[in-house]
């Protein structure tokens, strides 16, 4: 008998044989036209650090600075999404968008709250909060 080498990181994510995965459905994602690309509606793996999550060799998963500033504007992506300030408990890492940045070990993410919505670039990888998690993109899977 072949033993399984799938270890559940969480509920979202998997590891096989040293690399992570997304669990990926049609379900609980939010396709975005304009930009090209499909985002998790929900925020997940809270209370988890960018180091504990392993997201360091996956930051092309995740949203880039341009698309949370585009999505946050655009309102009804914003509502759904939870962008526009209707939570407080839905911020998200981001890719780091500053080279000097990530050489140094910082971590960006995206955060909102009642009155503000802002990018913060110089958190901790070892850092972690209940408001604070994941969501996945991918490209926009072209319907024929």
């Amino acid at each position: 008998m072949v033993q399984s080498k799938t270890k559940k990181i969480s509920e979202n994510i998997i590891e096989f044989e040293g690399a992570r995965y997304i669990k990926e459905d049609s379900k609980g994602w939010l396709d975005i036209p304009e930009l090209k690309i499909s985002v998790e509606i929900e925020v997940h793996d809270k209370n988890k650090s960018w180091d504990k999550l392993g997201l360091k060799d996956r930051e092309e998963e995740l949203l880039t600075y341009d698309q949370c500033v585009k999505m946050a504007n655009i309102p009804k992506y914003a509502k759904i999404l939870k962008m526009d300030g209707s939570s407080s408990k839905d911020d998200f890492f981001i890719k780091q968008p500053f080279d000097l940045s990530r050489k140094n070990g910082y971590v960006a993410r995206f955060c909102a709250g009642s009155d503000c919505a802002y990018l913060g670039c110089g958190g901790g990888s070892s850092g972690s909060n209940s408001g604070l998690g994941v969501r996945f993109v991918r490209k926009l899977k072209v319907k024929k």
